[in-house]
């Protein structure tokens, strides 16, 4: 039940994303609105417009249509009291994302209220910087991250309460991973990811050897759990583009490997792999161009019944658990780190 709830609220956020146009604006001078219907003049990018006419509003368009597009800016052009709409740029739909792309001015061309100082043309600036429609969509995200994670599992029944405090003890560990998208739309990715979570812990305590001995020492362990897949993402950006939320399902294999010491000799390796989900929730915040600061919280559920275990002193042995007694790899994690959008 509780996995059906988690993917119908991760499937709904991408819902979210939908396919229709997009239309962002960037209101400069306010004018009073044009009448309904009335003309607005279309110049495509290899046309020039009247020098001393003046930029009212900038806007951004995405979509499957393009003649939609331009019939949506040029009823935003009428609001914003504008007889002019030069498209600065129109990036047809290409491998980086399969809508066109279109950036835009509204322009007046009416100089009988304009001043001295409202007459320079300042489209060559706009098409530099507001109207980067480039920036709408982000082809490839490259994600380096670190944070602290907490190890799911219940503890082992039967054994002493030293060995369950040594079990505890290693519960919190550091996580450390990178993961890279490539974004075939604005709203939908897959990519690779690849994740670590170290824990240990080194314990006093004492136990009776084969003679009957009592021996002091410690028990040490050091483990890393892994996971390595696939992830989908979908991602749902700012109005002003430069943040984004991102929700990701992924699956792929989590590996174990953990070199423990008993208080009596020998030592031992255990190590073994086991399929595993990842669920993530995330925030990428824009703090210079293509470069941003995230944080995610991830979700990795698997639990490992084969293992192989090799002891200090040359014996290997195989084990095998049933899901009641599987080793968990499952883990919740912090992260922060910085993001390159490509």
């Amino acid at each position: 039940m509780k996995k059906g709830i988690i993917y119908s609220l991760f499937l709904g956020f991408l819902a979210l994303a939908g396919c229709s146009p997009k239309v962002t604006t960037t209101l400069i001078k306010a004018k009073a609105p044009l009448e309904p219907g009335e003309e607005v003049t279309v110049l495509q990018p290899e046309q020039s417009q009247q020098e001393d006419a003046v930029v009212l509003e900038t806007i951004r368009m995405q979509g499957n249509d393009y003649g939609e597009l331009v019939t949506l800016a040029e009823e935003k052009a009428r609001t914003a009291g504008g007889n002019i709409l030069k498209i600065a740029q129109h990036f047809e739909p290409d491998i980086t994302s399969p809508r066109h792309r279109v950036g835009a001015v509204v322009l007046s061309a009416d100089d009988s209220i304009l001043s001295e100082e409202e007459t320079t043309n300042v489209i060559p600036d706009f098409i530099g910087s507001e109207l980067d429609t480039r920036k709408e969509n982000w082809s490839v995200r490259i994600a380096i991250q670190g944070g602290g994670a907490y190890r799911f599992g219940k503890d082992v029944a039967g054994v002493e309460e030293v060995v369950t405090a040594h079990n505890n003890n290693r519960r919190w560990g550091p996580t450390y991973g990178a993961d890279v998208s490539f974004f075939f739309s604005d709203y939908f990715g897959v990519g690779l990811k690849a994740q670590n979570v170290y824990y240990a812990d080194k314990m006093p305590a004492s136990a009776t050897d084969k003679y009957g001995r009592v021996k002091n020492g410690y028990l040490e362990d050091y483990e890393n759990i892994w996971f390595a897949g696939v992830v989908f993402s979908s991602r749902l950006p700012s109005k002003n583009r430069n943040n984004a939320f991102l929700a990701r399902a992924g699956y792929g294999i989590a590996g174990y490997s953990d070199w423990g010491q008993t208080i009596v000799p020998p030592s031992y390796t255990i190590s073994g792999t086991a399929p595993a989900l990842l669920l993530e929730l995330g925030y990428d915040f824009g703090i210079a161009k293509n470069l941003s600061v995230g944080a995610a919280l991830t979700f990795i559920r698997g639990a490992m019944k084969n293992a192989s275990v090799i002891t200090s002193d040359g014996r290997a042995a195989s084990i095998t658990a049933d899901s009641d007694n599987a080793e968990s790899l499952s883990s919740l994690s912090l992260s922060i780190g910085l993001r390159y959008n490509l």
